[in-house]
């Protein structure tokens, strides 16, 4: 191993940034494997630290949150409210994981018969979490299996790990522990952390927003270097690198956006570029890929309303997650990818549940979705640090992704054909309706036509009298001038509307059903004409429909025609002046086998297009 590693550092030159982790990281002690890096990487020289391949990031406070007014109709208010949190010193890892690191595990492991290979699927001993997908598996996986050894296939080495899933992230780190004597802070059998032991684990939310900033405060901004969307420092769809081309996943070798000019004939990309040039995509912290490349596991179960209770002090997560459409919880992630959404959804403060990452969600292939570690420093003498006991939180219970919660044993990522050990099984297929309330107060949005299992009836769609649902509101803030509402769905191959009403007095609280004279009309995305058209998409099967109310401390400024007023051009228009929204999600499902009108054929995902929410 030691051979091999010096090898690549003294003839590749470039990677020594992914050379750094994997020889010191790692160790050097090991058997040799046929899993070493096996190709160039970056072209950052060599890091001087404590740790290779590790950067220590100070102990500090700061506001985490959106502070840039973003808001997604799909997410709700879960990046609100904004609220200060103190994290004390950690090292983070200056990459994601590697495929060649991941890949000298997962050999480790089989070693000491600690995981089990079963349909091409990595499992625990126990057989019981699924821990990462090889290439007999998935078709997307970089790690192969000849039935005795794991190996990298593609010359992905130096790429970042993907197919796998949060428990084989977990896995990895406890192996990492052991490998260089520190305590292992996961319990296998419950995967419930131990935070007050120095070992590897997975980021906290708290402590990768922290270490994502990278130090920029006073502003807060967008990304990791500063609020440009510049796609020379990152792997986002709108990248144009040499590296999206080929079979996907479309992945980079982990710090190859380092401000330096690369060349094919060190790479081998399969683009046509004979040359890229980079800008150092790094943050003020040194680290790399914190936007874009691949999502990243974090610890923290995705509770949609945690910022309301989250305490101040290293908050390590809810002690639940909020259930998925699919009735189960996720962990979450953070950071952005490669695949779909813009900008790769990459903006720091972004919450996403690792549910959410493209058309066939819930089982979209996981190729853009690995982890990187942290260690945390003299935890051991910190005050007892346990996940925060779920709290309800008035008016958001249920929804989509909504507030419900389901018990914290397993991972709550399928994997297989196995259900989370602990989950409790939904009792039925539809998402149930539910309320989302942002910043402070409680803001409800329902309507006396939907009952507790959150089905519309038809008389509000296509196949009935395509009526406009009754809707009522209550406990927005004091300040609201104006209130908008738009209706839309989420299709795998596109967002359509079907009603945009602004310019709503702030003395309305609800609208009767067929409202007529209140507020104006925007257009939707049936006919591209002004008004309301029902929901008739394409059957049979549930489909799900959002209705969001918008509090606003100021009407939005519309210059265009009605028929011009898209559900964007009303996002942007309220840009910055959204006090508040507040979600209803029902769910209908048509008997009949025909398409509504605006259904277009479905010709699979786009990379910059479907896919994963913000």
């Amino acid at each position: 191993m030691k051979t091999r590693i010096n090898r690549l550092a003294s003839t590749a030159g470039i990677c020594r940034l992914a050379v750094s982790i994997l020889a010191g990281a790692l160790g050097l002690g090991a058997g040799d494997t046929n899993c070493g890096a096996a190709e160039s990487t970056g072209g950052s020289p060599a890091i001087e630290e404590p740790m290779p391949g590790l950067k220590l990031i100070p102990a500090g406070s700061f506001e985490m949150g959106d502070h840039h007014g973003f808001v997604d109709p799909r997410h709700g208010g879960d990046e609100t409210p904004i609220h200060r949190v103190w994290v004390d010193s950690f090292r983070m890892g200056i990459n994601v994981v590697t495929t060649g690191e991941f890949c000298e595990f997962l050999n480790s492991a089989l070693g000491s018969v600690r995981i089990q290979v079963r349909d091409g699927g990595v499992y625990g001993s126990d057989g019981r979490d699924l821990l990462c997908e090889t290439r007999v598996m998935s078709p997307h996986s970089r790690i192969g299996w000849d039935g005795k050894a794991f190996s990298v296939l593609d010359n992905k080495g130096s790429h970042p790990i993907v197919c796998i899933r949060w428990a084989g992230a977990a896995a990895y780190c406890n192996w990492l522990s052991v490998k260089t004597g520190k305590p292992a802070c996961y319990d296998t059998a419950t995967w419930e952390c131990d935070f007050n032991k120095s070992g590897f684990r997975l980021p906290t939310e708290a402590e990768w927003e922290y270490a994502g900033r990278g130090g920029l405060q006073e502003p807060y901004r967008n990304f990791p270097w500063g609020d440009e969307a510049d796609s020379t420092r990152a792997n986002w769809p709108e990248s144009g690198n040499p590296f999206r081309a080929g079979p996907e996943p479309w992945t980079t070798p982990v710090g190859f956006f380092n401000g330096q000019l690369h060349r094919k004939a060190d790479f081998g990309w399969p683009g046509s570029q004979e040359s890229f040039q980079t800008s150092n995509g790094a943050n003020g912290y040194g680290l790399y890929d914190m936007a874009g490349n691949v999502w990243q596991f974090i610890n923290d179960w995705y509770g949609r309303d945690y910022y309301a209770y989250s305490p101040t002090n290293n908050p390590p997560g809810p002690a639940s997650g909020s259930l998925m459409p699919d009735g189960k919880p996720y962990r979450g992630m953070r950071g952005g990818n490669w695949y779909n959404g813009e900008n790769g959804h990459s903006r720091v403060s972004n919450r996403n549940p690792s549910y959410f990452r493209g058309p066939q969600d819930p089982n979209h292939p996981y190729y853009h979705l690995g982890f990187r570690v942290v260690l945390p420093v003299e935890a051991e003498k910190r005050p007892v640090n346990k996940p925060t006991a779920v709290q309800r939180v008035p008016g958001r219970e249920g929804g989509s992704g909504g507030g419900r919660t389901a018990p914290r044993n397993g991972t709550g990522e399928r994997g297989g054909d196995r259900r989370p050990r602990s989950e409790a099984r939904p009792s039925g297929g539809a998402t149930p309706a539910g309320t989302i309330h942002k910043q402070n107060g409680s803001f409800v949005l329902s309507s006396p036509e939907i009952k507790k299992d959150g089905v519309l009836p038809v008389e509000f769609t296509g196949d009935g009298a395509s009526a406009t649902l009754p809707l009522a509101w209550a406990g927005a803030p004091a300040e609201t001038k104006s209130y908008a509402v738009i209706l839309h769905h989420e299709a795998p191959d596109q967002t359509k509307w079907y009603w945009i009403l602004y310019d709503i007095p702030a003395t309305v609280q609800s609208l009767p059903k067929n409202v007529k004279g209140v507020g104006k009309l925007g257009n939707n995305s049936v006919n591209r004409n002004p008004g309301y058209a029902p929901p008739h998409s394409k059957g049979p099967g549930p489909k799900t429909y959002i209705y969001t109310v918008y509090a606003l401390s100021a009407a939005p400024e519309v210059n265009v025609p009605a028929s011009d007023v898209n559900r964007e051009v009303l996002l942007a228009a309220m840009s910055g002046k959204i006090l508040s929204s507040a979600e209803l999600s029902v769910v209908y499902t048509r008997t009949g086998g025909d398409s509504g009108p605006e259904d277009r054929p479905n010709r699979g995902p786009k990379p910059d297009r479907a896919g994963g929410r913000e």
